[in-house]
């Protein structure tokens, strides 16, 4: 079955070519005690059986400087798709020019970047995929801005971390779920899932493993997680959890370049 971790994050062991710009708030320790280059990334995944993932841009370890992510994504074509956080739209047409696929809203400290209407422009013009980190106190105004732009998919990191509320966002069709190790550890992993898939249904779903920030355990652990969250789905459901629906959002990601990652 293929799959795709939809919630990977990478940093570069040459810290001269690909200096850190390490964020001063709590949570970003991660970036010294678990760094994890993009080769050793897709070593991990050849070992596990995850075919593809999608790099997202590790706002804690370098900002809004997208180098890194562009080179891995560059390195390793057709394994992994790449999503920058940026501080002006007007970069998102040179990033997509050297393959990067997606944006970032980065909206925990407060929701204004969620209005930015600019990027959600840009990202309609250019065919960008959407992502948004946010906190359930911004839900509200996420919500908006999904439903403003119904023309525009947005795939939302770890849900929002509001498992209690996402279900009253299910209504809006252009939002998409990444579910990962900090939603399916609130619970048994094939309930939460399930309770998911009943609000948003399987088609909206997506497995992420946030690695290495997420590092209390192996990267084969995290992915396994994923495949006992869904084991008691039918096998079409399954495949659109751990990959289908990654590849509807990310086509690019289907296409075969060299060896696969098994």
């Amino acid at each position: 079955m293929f799959v795709v971790d939809t919630h990977a994050h990478v940093i570069s062991d040459d810290v001269e070519r690909y200096p850190l710009q390490v964020a001063d708030y709590p949570g970003v320790e991660w970036v010294h005690q678990a760094p994890v280059a993009a080769g050793e990334l897709l070593a991990e995944m050849a070992a596990t059986g995850v075919d593809r993932a999608v790099l997202v841009q590790a706002q804690g370890a370098y900002g809004t400087d997208n180098s890194y992510i562009a080179a891995a994504r560059a390195a390793y074509p057709g394994k992994f798709g790449a999503v920058a956080i940026v501080d002006d739209p007007a970069e998102l047409d040179g990033l997509a020019a050297v393959g990067v696929g997606g944006v970032r809203f980065f909206a925990v400290g407060g929701a204004g970047p969620l209005q930015d209407e600019a990027t959600w422009a840009i990202a309609r013009r250019l065919g960008l995929r959407v992502s948004a980190a946010t906190v359930p106190e911004h839900l509200a105004a996420l919500g908006d801005a999904v439903a403003a732009h119904p023309d525009v998919v947005l795939a939302l990191d770890h849900c929002g971390f509001a498992l209690d509320s996402i279900g009253d966002y299910a209504g809006l069709a252009n939002l998409f779920l990444k579910v990962t190790p900090h939603v399916l550890d609130a619970g048994d992993p094939a309930a939460v899932l399930e309770r998911l898939a009943e609000q948003f249904g399987v088609n909206r779903l997506m497995w992420g493993s946030d690695y290495s920030q997420t590092h209390d355990r192996p990267y084969a652990e995290l992915a396994e997680q994923a495949r006992v969250a869904c084991a008691g789905l039918t096998r079409d459901e399954r495949a659109r959890f751990l990959g289908g629906t990654a590849l509807a959002l990310w086509p690019e990601l289907a296409v075969v370049v060299g060896p696969t990652c098994r």
